[in-house]
């Protein structure tokens, strides 16, 4: 549970480092930005799967 927060900026940080080469490959402006949007979305996403895996009682779980 404690790698959700490297989960999240993780994510974040390879988004960024995606969009800074896009930017120095094709000189555009905003895909820093852009691409910190989504791999902070990317990894919202990723440490909301695991979530989902730990808390009992989801995803159709009858046991009761």
């Amino acid at each position: 549970m404690g790698q959700l927060g490297f989960t999240v900026v993780g994510g974040a940080l390879v988004g960024y480092g995606i969009g800074y080469g896009i930017e120095l490959a094709g000189g555009g402006k905003g895909w820093r930005l852009g691409g910190a949007l989504f791999g902070l979305a990317s990894g919202l996403w990723a440490a909301g799967r695991t979530l989902s895996r730990l808390i009992p009682g989801k995803r159709g779980d009858t046991d009761t």
